[in-house]
């Protein structure tokens, strides 16, 4: 019995077999309550966390523990706090369960089929208990918004989490007009809407009922609700602990509202102190005015994705980069093709850094969006030693390709050492700019190795590539070829 005089020594793989052993053998139930009620406790808190980590975060199964004996459901049932004590409610929980178990907190659950149009029953129930409701996840269509809009406007004192996606949510849906959570949710800590959004005033009363928020997802907003970064900004500010932060548009949204342009950043900014990771669907516009307007010192981790523009500036994103305590310089940069999109990735040490991204169809487009992006934060750039280009599905269209777009691609790269072309089709394009001209000896000055995958089985491109590699050797510096 010496071993369970210090709890802290139980690791919870034992408290997991020990349970497993309890619950599967009756005669050994006595052995193991003569231990105290502070020692089960602890034992059933390991168990708990060791099941909700197997299980990705979901409600773990108390009520199995608490069947075993009554001093286990008293125990259970005094620490509902402790055990982190809720009722599941998904597709398949009975109604009949609300009124069977204690007033625990619920977590409701469900996600519909495409064709479904109503809730089922025993959903629609749990959603009407409000004020014990501690999680909601649900992926509904559209049909469903707004029934389910009604049942959540009174206030939600123990809600902490809520996320809602519409699965076949599209840019002219209409918004829901009802109340959100009452304007109230002081302990909530996650929001995620897809597809399903309030008018931003109520949202922006929920966000100011709590200081406790974390996480703020906010994705394919229709163009009915659009806000302003500055009101966007002004919601945030009092969010001390926000550590995500993602906000998307519809195409449409930011077209029928554009921002003004941004000349001269506000005199004032609002400091985001937690935040570490920021998710931008938007016009270039907007994203300018947004990062003109905060500091986030703890920022670690930047996605960008923005609307096909050909011709933009970002220099409010530049400077927002530039800040004491912003972004380190990357070492690494990825270029990633696919059919529909294209994205850059600025990564340091294996981690994405900074990801810009767009949706065109078109391989030249591709190319000079990437390049405005390399080449307007070309500063950052300067300790980026390898370059990645590869596909990540299907190619895009070749319409328009001019190979010599790769040597503005290359430009901003004064030191680069190794260059990967992970994507044998894009290989003839770039070894041909490379031997045009004099550009062998002047893009890339640093380059040491190049590996073009597959080029072996084209001629044409093994003479080009062998050239390229001649002339550098001439002009003093060795690059070694391998694929």
């Amino acid at each position: 019995m010496n071993h369970w005089n210090n709890p802290l020594k139980v690791t919870p793989t034992l408290c997991t077999h020990i349970l497993r052993l309890v619950t599967h053998a009756t005669g050994n139930k006595m052995t193991i309550d003569v231990l105290s009620d502070d020692v089960l406790l602890e034992i059933f808190d390991f168990y708990r966390i060791d099941a909700m980590t197997r299980s990705g975060g979901r409600p773990w199964k108390w009520h199995r523990l608490a069947h075993v004996s009554q001093k286990w459901r008293h125990i259970i049932s005094t620490s509902t706090r402790r055990l982190d004590l809720r009722i599941l409610c998904d597709n398949r929980t009975p109604i009949e369960i609300l009124h069977v178990w204690p007033t625990f907190p619920l977590a409701v659950s469900f996600k519909a089929e495409r064709e479904s149009t109503l809730m089922p029953k025993n959903i629609t129930a749990a959603l009407r208990h409000l004020d014990r409701i501690g999680q909601v996840e649900l992926y509904v269509t559209s049909s469903m918004t707004r029934s389910l809009a009604e049942m959540l406007q009174k206030p939600c004192q123990a809600l902490e989490s809520i996320s809602i996606t519409v699965e076949d949510a599209t840019g002219t849906s209409t918004p829901v007009r009802n109340a959100f959570l009452g304007g109230s949710a002081p302990h909530l800590k996650e929001i995620k809407l897809d597809g399903i959004f309030y008018p931003f005033a109520e949202l922006r009363q929920v966000l100011l009922s709590t200081n406790n928020l974390v996480e703020l997802r906010l994705s394919k907003i229709p163009n009915a609700v659009y806000f302003s970064p500055d009101d966007l900004v002004t919601s945030l500010s009092s969010l001390s602990r926000l550590k995500s932060l993602s906000v998307g548009f519809y195409l449409t949204a930011s077209q029928a509202h554009p921002p003004p342009n941004v000349t001269h950043p506000p005199p004032q900014r609002t400091t985001l102190p937690s935040l570490t990771s920021l998710d931008i669907h938007s016009a270039t516009e907007y994203l300018e005015e947004f990062v003109a307007r905060i500091n986030s010192p703890a920022l670690c981790k930047i996605t960008i994705r923005l609307f096909n523009q050909i011709f933009f500036e970002i220099p409010q994103f530049y400077q927002f980069t530039m800040r004491p305590n912003a972004l380190e310089s990357p070492t690494w940069v990825i270029v990633s093709h696919s059919a529909e999109s294209v994205s850059v990735s600025l990564i340091l040490n294996e981690n994405v850094h900074c990801l810009f991204g767009t949706s065109c169809r078109r391989l030249d487009w591709q190319l000079s969006f990437v390049t405005e992006i390399l080449t307007q934060l070309s500063p950052l750039l300067s300790s980026v030693r390898s370059l990645t280009i590869q596909k990540s599905d299907e190619l895009p269209s070749w319409e328009g390709m001019d190979s010599m777009q790769w040597l503005e691609l290359f430009r901003p790269f004064l030191h680069v050492t190794l260059v990967r072309v992970s994507e044998e089709r894009l290989v003839p394009s770039i070894v041909q700019a490379l031997v045009t001209g004099d550009m062998a000896t002047v893009v890339l000055p640093e380059l040491f190795s190049l590996h073009l995958e597959e080029h072996s089985g084209t001629p044409s491109v093994v003479e080009a590539a062998k050239k390229f590699v001649g002339t550098r050797k001439l002009s003093g510096h060795t690059v070694f070829l391998s694929g």
